[in-house]
């Protein structure tokens, strides 16, 4: 049985239900417990290939607060907050008091998520981290990734203080631990062409003058503080980012369950052509996930030949594992849409990169020398496209690498 929240269909309902999915790639990790599909008899986990985004974190900027904190602030001075304006004006400074100086940053829960990842990774697979296991660990070089890192780490140390993990955190490994082609950079480039179409979506889903009004005495003079469309946006962040924080301020229910769902829809659209697979992007993302790919498929063949048994731990950002999961066809990450007003239907990025989101190979083996491999998305098993099995959602791994070869060799981009 998995999470219905990862895996239910995705409806204009159930969106307006839970405002929290609104949040997309900041929705934090979510609390659902799976129960996995039991391993076959006679077969035991002996390694683990993993690639985890860091877990919640503040806004990546300081100016994502200070820029609404000091608009809000200019429009109380002025007298023109409503009692609801002055509410979301300390709401701001409650978040902007944890988050000063911390922007970008792993926030308490982010370390608290990577270590309850751990924990059931070793609850399930604890043959793979005995005494003689090797276990490294690689982090891109931001420090949330690299805190991530320790707080996984700690975990399996705790459970086995004999294991000696190393840890790096280098931009020697940057080429397949968070890389975008040439193709893929042009694409995200400022003057890219396929822009204006994210620009008029975004001005038809932005409809601010309902909550300007609500925060503000008079919206002609607030106007010129700060531009309603702004304003919104700039809550918006604050608000969906707020649940990863500490603090227990809420600013979700200022907007309407349509309004949030209209700023996620432009805001998954975003990030999902920037990232996966939509036909515009000619496939240059996922192609350039396959640097991790081949390093997934390098590894684990030198564990498999040398006989070794352990992990491969690696810590690094939603921009990449969105395009590797994309690349591996998960059902929920590849699917191929370009029309901004239906993609939501078949296309949720809080299904596929919620914050401490992770996909992991994990592979078994029975006193025969044969091995089987199983693939989790966000610990929800899923099946990897076009590789026969009789025994899901476990495959023989010479299948499984056969399949994983075939999308590492064919060509994604024309």
């Amino acid at each position: 049985m998995t999470s219905l929240a990862m895996n239910a269909q995705t409806t204009r309902e159930t969106m307006l239900e839970d405002p929290l999915k609104c949040a997309g790639v900041y929705m934090p990790y979510p609390r659902e417990v799976w129960n996995h599909t039991p391993v076959p008899e006679g077969y035991k986990a002996f390694y683990i290939s993993h690639y985890g985004r860091h877990g919640s974190r503040y806004l990546i900027n300081e100016s994502d607060y200070t820029n609404t904190l000091n608009a809000l602030t200019n429009a109380q001075n002025a007298n023109l907050l409503t009692p609801l304006g002055i509410e979301t004006l300390q709401k701001v400074k409650q978040a902007y008091g944890e988050a000063s100086g911390r922007a970008g940053e792993l926030s308490p829960l982010g370390y608290i998520q990577h270590r309850q990842i751990a924990s059931r990774l070793l609850d399930e697979c604890s043959s793979a981290f005995d005494d003689d296991a090797v276990v490294t660990a690689t982090s891109t070089t931001k420090m949330r990734c690299a805190h991530s890192m320790f707080a996984f780490v700690q975990q399996i140390k705790e459970f086995n203080p004999h294991l000696s993990i190393p840890m790096e955190s280098s931009s020697r490994n940057m080429f397949y631990m968070s890389y975008n082609n040439t193709e893929a950079q042009a694409f995200n480039s400022a003057d890219a062409p396929w822009l204006p179409t994210l620009e008029n979506f975004k001005k038809k889903l932005t409809t601010p003058d309902r909550l300007f009004a609500q925060l503000f005495t008079d919206t002609e003079e607030a106007a010129d503080i700060i531009s309603p469309d702004k304003l919104m946006w700039g809550l918006y962040w604050i608000a969906v980012d707020l649940p990863n924080m500490e603090c227990d301020a809420n600013l979700l229910d200022i907007f309407t369950p349509e309004e949030l769902f209209n700023l996620w829809q432009v805001f998954n659209y975003e990030f999902y052509t920037r990232n996966s697979c939509n036909p515009i992007n000619n496939g240059v993302f996922l192609e350039s996930a396959k640097n991790l790919l081949s390093n997934i498929l390098m590894t684990t063949d030198q564990y498999i030949n040398s006989g070794q048994h352990g992990a491969t731990l690696r810590f690094g950002h939603d921009s990449t594992l969105i395009p590797l999961a994309g690349l591996l066809g998960f059902p929920t990450a590849s699917r191929r849409e370009s029309n901004p007003d239906e993609l939501y239907k078949s296309y949720a990025d809080y299904r596929v990169s919620p914050m401490g989101s992770n996909i992991q190979i994990r592979l078994y083996q029975n006193e025969q020398g044969d091995i089987i491999a199983k693939f989790l998305l966000n610990e929800s098993e899923v099946s990897l496209p076009d590789t026969p099995t009789d025994k899901y959602p476990y495959y023989n791994w010479s299948d499984a690498r056969a399949t994983l070869q075939h999308i590492l060799e064919t060509p994604l981009t024309k």
